[in-house]
């Protein structure tokens, strides 16, 4: 006579699978209402001189007298004859 040994087959946990199906399902739900619902609503939320870019293309923009005001900042001189000190003592084994 054979002996049959075969595993204890686990059971299915359901709450934890209905728990990642709806999870899943309300990942795609948010998906789709975000990025493919109701695509025209973006053009009711914008007004009307905002939709013509001709008008923001022919804006004309100085950046000089910003550049030279700020050259007055960056350009200054440091003082370059500071000399950092030489680290260390001059003798180490001198106690404090």
């Amino acid at each position: 006579m054979a002996i049959i040994v075969q595993e204890e087959k686990k059971p299915v946990n359901w709450l934890n699978l209905i728990v990642v199906v709806v999870f899943v399902v309300l990942i795609f739900a948010v998906a789709y209402f975000i990025f493919f619902n109701k695509p025209e609503f973006i053009d009711v939320v914008l007004p009307g001189n905002l939709k013509d870019i001709n008008t923001l293309s022919q804006v004309q923009i100085n950046p000089g007298p910003v550049v030279d005001e700020l050259q007055k900042y960056f350009t200054t001189n440091y003082n370059p004859s500071l000399v950092p000190p030489a680290p260390g003592r001059a003798n180490p084994f001198v106690p404090f």
